[in-house]
């Protein structure tokens, strides 16, 4: 039978000082590196017409996927009439090697208006593709990051990142006590299925809406982001931010791939 030994006094301090560093390692170690690799991926969206002033209007984020000429981002980012002759073109915005902001025509591959996403291909050479993870291993206390260009060109066109920990995860569309305070979106999401999505304690401004939520270490995309809670009206979710944004599962982006080869 092996013997008991008692932890002799150096053995129980470097004991503790093991237990203290690994308790008090941070959640986010590896974030700084993985935000270098994601930055290039992670583009602007927005609209160009040569007579409006400015010519570029920043609608929102988008990030690369895939063959690195397609990207993804939110349905609601895209104008809202029909693109056509005359109208303002949508166009990305993407970072050069040199670090220089080149702008590309994009075509509407697919989108998915329940989950609020949309499927782009730009013009040009292909750039570099974030991984899409699998949103499925997502628990509720996991932290993660999200990258994107938020209160549009105010902080410049620069990407900026945000931590976030999984709040919740929930239905999007939950049913109203009253059928007058049912929406139109509401009710289309309540006919068409209701489906997870991940709730985070975290400030989110519209111009983060298509940006990728990814895991902190390896820069897989776990959800696409979406919508920001605001109390009051709009104005207030840049004076009074709830500090409580959504996300997308990025499953419902592979289903979109899946659909749009």
């Amino acid at each position: 039978m092996p013997a008991l030994h008692r932890c002799g006094p150096r053995f129980a301090l470097a004991l503790l000082l093991v237990l203290a560093s690994a308790l008090g390692a941070p959640a986010f170690a590896g974030l700084a590196e993985t935000v270098a690799r994601v930055k290039p991926s992670v583009v602007i969206v927005g609209t160009f017409r040569a007579t409006d002033s400015p010519r570029f209007q920043l609608r929102g984020t988008g990030f690369l996927v895939g063959d690195g000429q397609r990207l993804v981002t939110n349905a609601h980012v895209l104008p809202d009439g029909p693109m056509g002759s005359g109208e303002p073109a949508l166009v990305v915005q993407v970072r050069t090697g040199t670090g220089e902001w080149q702008m590309r025509s994009v075509s509407l591959l697919g989108r998915d208006d329940a989950r609020d996403l949309a499927l782009l291909r730009m013009t040009g050479e292909p750039g570099p593709a974030l991984k899409l993870g699998d949103s499925s291993r997502v628990r509720e206390g996991d932290s993660l990051a999200f990258t994107g260009f938020p209160i549009g060109g105010v902080l410049g066109y620069a990407p900026v990142t945000h931590r976030a920990m999984v709040s919740s995860i929930t239905v999007a569309a939950l049913p109203s006590p009253s059928a007058q305070r049912l929406r139109e979106q509401a009710i289309r999401s309540l006919r068409q299925g209701n489906f997870e999505i991940f709730q985070l304690d975290a400030t989110a401004y519209p111009g983060n809406s298509g940006g990728p939520l990814f895991d902190p270490e390896t820069g897989e995309v776990m959800g696409v982001m979406n919508m920001v809670l605001i109390k009051g009206t709009r104005e207030s979710a840049l004076t009074q931010p709830s500090g409580i944004s959504y996300a997308i599962p990025v499953r419902h982006v592979h289903e979109l791939l899946q659909r749009h080869p």
